[in-house]
């Protein structure tokens, strides 16, 4: 029905439904917010800033990708307490490595460096160190991060750093060799022969790893490369659990839920390991009571 019919006589043409409304409507449409996009997912390079860097060695002037400060969100650790962040493997950028000369290390012992390290570095790394040339990188992969992280352990047995340090550039080499296992498809025969190798390499370090700590743990005073002794205790009793070295882990969970000084959270955790490595003792004593041989003690 046209409410304003009558007022052609006027001129004014009429035609259409009233609605008063009708302006406040389109004022309100027009105020209205724009729905928001769905946020981008992150990438890993989202987690990551350059740093500039001087090589002690050699002087030269290069950048390197680090974790952004409190950027990457923890989520858990695995059971050797091996960090995991979310979206971001943390662990492949805590080496910094001069291009131009091969001198790498851990993030914190970077520098400084003694005459006599320099002399050493240059005579048995830079000396025969070829650069790479590839193009700026905006991620490492897990090849680039071990890469990154063997040429540290070289640095690392030529400066003639503790033992400690040594294990745990073993260890995170190991972590990412883990990792990587873990992505790696097994579509073909090749796959599993690549997939096959790199278990190979990651099982070797890791043994370097357990040994170098233990044998760190009777020779060096706390701290071993930033770890507390039960921290390393209980890594180690875990790593031990790995290869099966029940009596070593048993041994050090013990002293863990005995000592003073032990947190009652990590003792909580001990008390659940105790009775894993007591039952996995148990079956391994008697497989080994079925094939003829001397339990274990």
């Amino acid at each position: 029905m046209n409410l304003l019919a009558g007022l052609e006589k006027f001129g004014i043409k009429s035609e259409g439904e009233l609605d008063i409304t009708k302006e406040e409507k389109k004022k309100k449409a027009k105020a209205a917010p724009a729905k928001k996009a769905a946020p981008k997912p992150r990438t890993e390079s989202d987690y990551l800033l350059e740093k500039e860097h001087t090589c002690p060695v050699c002087d030269a002037k290069f950048k390197t990708l680090l974790v952004k400060t409190g950027r990457a969100k923890r989520i858990g650790q695995e059971f050797d307490l091996r960090p995991r962040h979310e979206g971001i493997d943390t662990v492949k950028y805590d080496v910094i490595a001069c291009p131009e000369c091969g001198y790498a290390a851990m993030t914190k012992t970077f520098e400084p460096l003694s005459n006599t390290q320099i002399k050493w570095i240059r005579e048995q790394v830079g000396a025969n160190f070829q650069p790479d040339n590839k193009e700026d990188r905006t991620t490492y992969t897990y090849e680039e991060a071990i890469d990154r992280y063997k040429l540290a352990l070289v640095s690392a047995m030529v400066k003639r750093v503790k033992l400690s340090e040594k294990a745990f550039i073993c260890l995170k080499i190991s972590w990412l060799r883990r990792a990587q296992y873990k992505e790696m498809p097994e579509v073909s025969k090749e796959d599993l022969a690549a997939k096959s190798a790199v278990r190979e390499e990651m099982l070797g370090f890791y043994k370097q790893a357990y040994e170098g700590f233990t044998q760190a743990m009777s020779k060096e005073t706390p701290p071993f490369y930033g770890m507390d002794s039960n921290t390393l205790e209980f890594m180690i009793a875990n790593m031990a659990i790995y290869f099966k070295d029940y009596d070593t882990a048993l041994k050090l969970v013990s002293r863990l839920i005995t000592s003073p000084n032990t947190a009652p959270r990590v003792k909580d955790k001990c008390l659940h390991l105790k009775e894993q490595i007591v039952a996995a003792k148990k079956k391994q004593d008697a497989a080994a009571k079925k094939a003829g041989e001397t339990p274990t003690t």
